[in-house]
């Protein structure tokens, strides 16, 4: 007899294979059949007629670090059909750290994500003591773990704006592997975020070898995204091409408006890389917006020393930091557009209004406005950005070998907890990656799929994971292709998804009927080295 029979459904395996109809059958965590009409019975059935039963969503790029630790039940992410996510992106993850620096670490951490901190206590240091704990509170989805070499930099060598000593550069490395050794999946870069972006070739070359040596993934956000976007993408290959590492850009595109149109470039550039042999693939969000802390504008030398010598620089700042701050937001379309959405309490009557909005009712100009949003809010403060060209964002997205990432957070929907404006990624880009590969034509279902399941999977060695096969993990999303999509939008993301049905992690039924069951058989998977 097995536990649970998903009967009439039509099978999207995560390979690129032809869809078809079949029963999948599972026993413990495992599928141990697919098959038309099974015959056996089963303790508990799902009629899944009318609907897609593919793989878990796989999310290559996320940021929810601290979900684990949170008091309450991060919930967006199994509503959207995750199962999985991988965190610790763009250089700033939680881990690692000392008992000594703890502290300074996380106040670090928390002031470049978006996320509700209430509550929650950090006192893991290591991969071990991460996965220790969420194996004993349990989960309702699986984490992965990245380790940001801009926390790694800030753990050994502090956030100032320098090199390495030679023995800051071997202790950086041998944590580095002790990290990987534990099953971490790779160490992540954030070019553009301090202190991950003070470093040169060199020091990244050498951790990226150490990352090679464990078989594991070097992501990054890269060092320009806008107008030298084609200068950082050749020095993140030619990094991979002389170190042998595996590279995974994040959240490829385009962001500024004088090279909109040039994604086909842009691509064409990867893949004649490839084709030299360089082992590189990239992941992408399915929106024209993205977000990320007001601080992006600071100039890198104004972040020398961490968040508060930023601060107080901030707070007398020197026609240079202006200057360049207004190069910066210029770049990135002006104050139009750029959307407040969080100050983590400073000043939540100024969420949902635009820099340009504030400078209209501070009476100052732009930049006197972002330096005073970041002075108030002690450089804590989150945006959206609306500087991409939608299509570039869906010539990127119809590449079926380009992973779908949300580079958002799994968010509790109750408004007491997620009190400011999350970007809709965060709540729905799985769902809206489906719906504009329908709608528009871009790719068939079972290309849609794969670039959510089977081709993640491959990418990180999750070789149980990422595809409906038997003898697999029985992580599964249910999920009507025809009506699957997004409902909110920027200024009220909080509206759930449409078509996304049931959730299965491990052979547990964590979400039926557009509802979560409390259960919790979510764990941190490790990277297995070779």
């Amino acid at each position: 007899m097995f536990d649970l029979v998903i009967r009439n459904g039509t099978v999207i395996d995560g390979t690129r294979a032809p869809a078809y109809s079949a029963d999948v059958c599972i026993k413990g965590d495992r599928i141990v059949k697919i098959a038309q009409h099974a015959k056996e019975s089963a303790k508990a059935e799902l009629d899944a007629r009318g609907k897609s039963v593919a793989p878990g969503f796989l999310d290559i790029h996320c940021h929810s670090d601290l979900a684990p630790l949170a008091p309450f039940q991060p919930e967006s992410m199994p509503y959207q059909g995750v199962t999985f996510e991988l965190c610790g992106n763009c250089g700033e993850s939680l881990l690692p750290s000392t008992a000594q620096n703890r502290q300074s670490i996380t106040e670090y951490f928390v002031s470049t994500i978006q996320y509700p901190t209430k509550g929650i206590e950090v006192t893991v240091n290591t991969m071990d003591e991460y996965a220790a704990h969420v194996q004993k509170h349990r989960e309702t989805i699986n984490y992965g773990m990245l380790i940001g070499h801009g926390i790694l930099r800030g753990c050994i060598m502090g956030f100032d704006n320098r090199s390495p000593t030679a023995r800051e550069m071997s202790k950086m490395e041998q944590r580095l592997d002790q990290e990987l050794s534990m099953g971490a999946f790779g160490m992540s870069l954030g070019l553009v975020y301090p202190p991950s972006a003070f470093a040169e070739a060199e020091e990244i070359e050498a951790l990226a070898r150490v990352v090679r040596a464990h078989n594991g993934v070097l992501t990054v956000h890269m060092r320009n995204e806008g107008p030298r976007v084609f200068e950082a993408v050749d020095e993140m290959l030619g990094i991979a091409e002389r170190s042998g590492v595996r590279l995974q850009i994040s959240h490829l595109k385009i962001m500024t408006k004088s090279l909109w149109g040039q994604s086909k470039r842009l691509l064409k550039k990867i893949d004649a890389a490839r084709e030299r042999g360089v082992e590189v693939n990239c992941d992408q969000y399915p929106f024209s917006a993205s977000s990320t802390s007001l601080t992006v504008l600071v100039p890198k030398w104004a972040h020398s020393g961490g968040i508060s010598a930023m601060h107080e620089r901030l707070k007398k700042p020197e026609d240079r930091l202006k200057r360049e701050i207004a190069a910066e937001l210029e770049s990135r379309g002006g104050p139009e557009r750029v959307l407040i959405v969080t100050t983590h309490g400073y000043k939540p009557q100024w969420q949902g209004k635009t820099l340009a909005a504030l400078s209209k009712e501070f009476g100052e100009g732009p930049v006197d406005t972002a330096l005073r949003v970041l002075v108030e809010c002690r450089c804590s403060v989150n945006c959206i950005y609306f500087s991409q060209d939608e299509e570039d964002m869906l010539r990127i997205l119809s590449r079926p070998d380009i992973s779908v990432g949300s580079d958002g957070y799994n968010l509790s929907y109750d408004r007491s907890i997620t009190t400011d404006i999350p970007h809709p990624r965060s709540i729905c880009t799985f769902p809206r990656a489906l719906e504009l590969l329908r709608d528009k034509k871009l790719l068939p279902p079972e290309d849609a799929v794969y670039k959510m399941t089977g081709l993640p999977a491959q990418i990180l060695g999750l070789t149980d994971r990422g595809i409906l096969a038997e003898g697999k993990i029985a992580d599964i999303t249910i999920f009507d292709a025809s009506a699957v999509g997004q409902v909110g939008d920027y200024k009220d993301p909080f509206q759930r998804p449409r078509g996304i049905e049931t959730v299965i992690v491990s052979g547990q039924v964590v979400m039926a009927d557009g509802k979560l069951t409390g259960r919790r058989p979510g764990t941190v998977l490790r990277h297995k080295n070779p």
